[in-house]
């Protein structure tokens, strides 16, 4: 602690060596951890945020995960001078950028030449973009243009493959026990999307031997073939976990899925054989065992009403699925009961209230009669002739005349 500024200091001028990354303020560290640690590093405008690895980090124990430095625009530029001995290759390069691209080196961040495998243009959709893929011995590291990102192997919970509605693309869903992060918005869901004609081919970096020693005795040396499969044939036998894919529902077009909505955005929802899964934003997965009730709302027998809603209780929150086409209601009341699920007889409900409702639609048009013939009965010639003017009512006078001139018009 000899070297630890004590004074509270949160400002000072980043060092980096070969094996840590330093805040130091007057020859004092303020902050200061290995370089290994980082697995992400980012600009978000002015500031480079820095991922830090957890794995040793254990249940119910806190740790630093995240940490930013922020470097003003001016100090940005004061830099920049200082340097402008090296005007050829600070041109198109800031300050911020070149801090940022010496963690990037220093960490071995962005660096794939030490990978086992790496796979090129992979194309994402949660988060959106292109990504290099580099496979190492613990994790994996996408390297986007933006951002880069790492997930460990024990990270990795599931996997789904999905057949898109369009007939030409596969998703890959990878559930994640850790979420990745871009900015303030974490991801608990990788999603990858392929086309079902792209093939491409893949060598390994390691030697056969070097593999074994790795424990990936079922890693092949090449593979050859569809792209989506060979992602998923790596990603299975490294994890020991199998790709899920649907199998018996059918709707009404033959599909997998059902297109539908959670406030604000479009989807698709997909009954599997042990749960439900929703792509694309948000990704949402619900097991079977966590249900406690779902209740199917608007399905009323009407021509105007084409939708209903999917309203799923859990045993901590509830999701509603919005919009979902009236013709898969049976496909989808055939698959709950076949899966044992509760499900809520709206209809039933809605018939008990549609005969309330007609009962009170009479009723009403009763008190509407009656009221009609309370009316005429006060328009009547009798009612007038038994009408007395009370003393207190207002401009009595000018009433009684307008009575008398009635009835002479009448008698007329």
């Amino acid at each position: 602690m000899g070297d630890q500024s004590l004074k509270g200091t949160n400002w000072g001028r980043i060092n980096i060596d070969e094996k840590n990354l330093s805040l130091s303020h007057l020859s004092y560290n303020v902050i200061k951890f290995p370089l290994k640690r980082i697995v992400n590093s980012n600009i978000q405008k002015n500031d480079i945020v820095l991922q830090l690895n957890t794995e040793e980090c254990a249940e119910n124990e806190d740790m630093l995960c995240e940490v930013r430095f922020y470097i003003p625009p001016k100090e940005q530029k004061g830099e920049k001078k200082k340097q402008e001995s090296n005007e050829d290759d600070l041109d198109e390069i800031s300050y911020l950028q070149q801090v940022q691209k010496e963690i990037v080196k220093k960490a071995k961040i962005g660096g794939s030449s030490d990978s086992i495998l790496t796979i090129h243009e992979v194309p994402l959709i949660v988060p959106r973009g292109k990504y290099t893929m580099d496979f190492f011995k613990k994790d994996i590291r996408f390297h986007g243009n933006t951002y880069q990102f790492t997930t460990d192997y024990k990270s990795i919970t599931r996997f789904f493959l999905l057949p898109m509605p369009d007939e030409v693309n596969l998703s890959l869903v990878v559930g994640l026990e850790n979420p990745i992060k871009q900015g303030q918005t974490a991801y608990n869901y990788i999603v990858m999307q392929f086309k079902k004609d792209l093939e491409t081919e893949i060598d390994m970096k390691y030697t056969r031997e070097q593999l074994d020693n790795l424990g990936w005795k079922g890693i092949r040396l090449e593979y050859s073939g569809s792209m989506f499969d060979i992602v998923c044939e790596i990603l299975s036998e490294i994890t020991g976990i199998k790709v899920v894919s649907p199998k018996n529902f059918k709707c009404k077009n033959g599909l997998s899925c059902l297109r539908c909505s959670v406030v604000p955005h479009s989807g698709f929802l997909y009954p599997l054989e042990k749960s439900l899964l929703y792509i694309q934003k948000p990704v949402i997965y619900i097991k079977h065992d966590d249900i406690k009730e779902i209740v199917l709302q608007r399905i009323t027998q009407t021509t105007q009403n084409k939708f209903f809603d999917i309203k799923i209780v859990t045993k901590n929150t509830q999701y509603l699925f919005s919009t979902v086409d009236r013709e898969e209601l049976d496909n989808l009341s055939q698959y709950f009961n076949t899966k044992k699920l509760q499900v809520k007889k709206i209809q039933e409900e809605n018939e008990g209230i549609n005969k309330a409702l007609d009962e009170s639609d009479e009723a009403s048009q009763q008190n509407g009669n009656n009221h009609k013939t309370t009316l005429s009965e006060m328009d009547s010639d009798e009612d007038d002739e038994d009408f007395q003017v009370q003393d207190d009512s207002y401009n009595s006078v000018q009433f009684q005349q307008k009575v008398q001139k009635t009835r002479a018009v009448n008698n007329k």
